[in-house]
């Protein structure tokens, strides 16, 4: 499908987007939800407040039509309900940071990234324990971790369902293999 626009969408409560494609997954905190669409829509901002159910929100809205961006923040004015973020083009955006509603200020959650003050963990890849990429590499690399159970210990990472476990062991070979052909600092023998 050749898709006129592009969306990604955080929302609290489960919505009806009116696209014609689109995929939700529950997680934590609400739900995330990527869309597509033929269909050229005018009004997003009417759009978001109805497939989120939200007519009386508060709106922060940040729009370049020439570029085809929206992205839409729907709150009750303490915390975000609903963001939607859509352009002519896939978006590039820190979904997991998004869908773990952030106590951001809507401004911010439309930035679609993380604060500086705010780390980073990466794609999730143990979602029992929402512990993400960035967050096994750098323990992997920074404790000196060779096993599944090393990474479970530290992260909790693969001790629940176990779904999560082959690539783990993937991301052990992985660094193993990147830190093979590095030189190793040895201590100096010391003559006699």
């Amino acid at each position: 499908m050749h898709a006129a626009w592009y969306g990604f969408a955080v929302s609290v409560a489960a919505g009806s987007p009116g696209a014609e494609y689109w995929a939700t997954a529950k997680t934590t905190n609400g739900y995330r939800i990527e869309l597509a669409g033929k269909q050229i829509i005018d009004d997003w901002e009417s759009a978001a407040r109805d497939w989120f159910g939200l007519p009386d929100a508060e709106a922060t809205v940040v729009e370049d039509p020439k570029r085809g961006s929206y992205r839409i923040a729907l709150s009750d004015g303490q915390s975000i309900s609903a963001a939607l973020f859509v352009s002519r083009q896939p978006i590039t955006l820190m979904r997991d940071y998004l869908a773990s509603f952030p106590k951001v200020t809507p401004q911010q959650i439309l930035s679609g990234r993380s604060s500086a003050s705010s780390e980073d963990c990466g794609p999730i890849v143990c979602s029992c324990f929402e512990v993400g990429l960035k967050t096994i590499s750098r323990a992997i690399h920074d404790q000196h971790m060779i096993s599944v159970d090393d990474i479970g210990d530290a992260l909790q990472a693969g001790t629940n369902c176990g779904s999560c476990r082959p690539e783990l062991a993937d991301l052990l070979t992985e660094h193993s293999k990147s830190n093979h052909n590095k030189p190793q600092n040895c201590p100096q023998k010391q003559s006699a």
